[in-house]
């Protein structure tokens, strides 16, 4: 039986490409200019499943064959390493869109945000947003409770220009 495929998109600063990096992005189909570690960003052979392109520092690669819908062995390696990446997932027959953000830090922030199937904007609980208006006194109460269940599901983090723009 075979690996359910999906399609899923990984981005992370393009000056982390070591020759681990360089060896599981061979795997996925990445091409690069031989004996180096600069990207083919237009191959003589392109695989139809996937797309790579880099923009101001910051290296994508789409595949729409990814397994699972991730890119595992990347992923871990991204983290053991300490280079932070954005992966989104789009919606596979058994489990709904999410997008894993992991950077690096005391304490790494590696969170997963489930997302709306078309929008692949984040998706909110209705249900609990409603619980959240109905168990508190109106006002400045209810605003934080609100706020709260929003930071906790969806908290901030950095964004990878900022990693980028930092030379880290």
């Amino acid at each position: 039986m075979s690996v359910p495929r999906s399609s899923a998109r990984i981005e992370f600063p393009l000056s982390s490409i070591d020759d681990e990096i360089k060896e599981l992005l061979l795997e996925e189909g990445v091409q690069f200019k031989e004996g180096s570690r600069e990207l083919l960003l237009e191959p003589e052979d392109p695989l139809p499943y996937l797309e790579v392109e880099v923009e101001d520092g910051i290296f994508f690669m789409d595949n729409s064959e990814a397994r699972y819908g991730e890119f595992k062995e990347l992923e871990d390696l991204l983290i053991q390493k300490s280079i932070p990446f954005d992966r989104t997932s789009r919606m596979d027959w058994d489990r709904p869109p999410e997008r894993r953000v992991f950077r690096p830090g005391q304490p790494a922030f590696d969170h997963y945000f489930p997302l709306d199937h078309e929008a692949f904007e984040p998706v909110v609980s209705v249900v609990k947003m409603r619980e959240l208006i109905a168990i508190v006194d109106a006002g400045e109460q209810e605003a934080s409770a609100i706020r709260k269940y929003l930071n906790d599901l969806f908290p901030t983090y950095p964004p990878l220009a900022d990693w980028v723009k930092e030379g880290r």
